[in-house]
């Protein structure tokens, strides 16, 4: 077989395994999703009386300790026919996990409201929440939305003093935390010393 035949096979063969490898590099993509490795964190979602709640920080504000939170409370209605719904909004502050602390720390109410949310068929309303309370510095900071129901609206009435307290005492369905921060300073990495000198003086104080 001649020279030229023999480098016309080979150039064949390397272009076909060139193919074969970057076929099977390719990554596997069906309907519409380009990047199959992308997770996507659901929003916590309240669903009542067919509402669906989310709540976010108001123009995407993140807070910090002395701020006083505002929030947007979108409601949806998924039903063809019109639905209501009563939604407490609940504002808690907690000491930041300690390993050293055998007892856990309860959460203190900073701000509580009660929202009634009455909607037409498919329609969604988005109200704004202000806290009108300062956040503390230094504490894990949590937002939960809970359905109200008529037992604890009637319990609140009757406990004018402590809505919030009465609030929590019954009448109320398990809900969601929507939101959760914290108000702590950043941790910063501690420095390691590496320089000459200072790994001369461990040894010193070894010695």
């Amino acid at each position: 077989m001649k020279t030229k035949d023999l480098l016309t096979i080979g150039t064949a063969a390397l272009g076909t395994a060139t193919l074969t490898v970057l076929f099977l590099a390719t990554p596997r993509m069906t309907g519409t999703d380009t990047n199959p490795t992308t997770a996507t964190i659901a929003t916590p979602k309240l669903a009542a009386n067919g509402i669906e709640v989310t709540l976010s920080p108001a123009n995407g504000r993140e807070f910090k300790a002395g701020d006083q939170p505002e929030f947007e409370l979108r409601a949806v209605n998924t039903l063809n026919e019109p639905a209501e719904v009563a939604i407490c909004a609940t504002l808690s502050s907690s000491s930041p996990f300690s390993a050293m602390s055998r007892i856990p720390m309860m959460p203190a109410t900073l701000w509580h409201q009660d929202i009634e949310i009455a909607l037409k068929p498919n329609e969604t309303k988005v109200l704004a929440l202000d806290a009108r309370t300062n956040l503390p510095a230094n504490r894990e900071i949590s937002v939960s939305l809970s359905q109200v129901s008529q037992a604890g609206k009637t319990t609140v009435a009757g406990n004018p003093g402590n809505p919030a307290a009465a609030f929590m005492l019954q009448g109320s369905v398990p809900g969601i935390v929507a939101l959760r921060f914290s108000t702590a300073p950043p941790k910063t990495a501690p420095t390691a010393a590496t320089t000459t000198s200072g790994a001369s003086v461990a040894i010193a104080a070894l010695r």
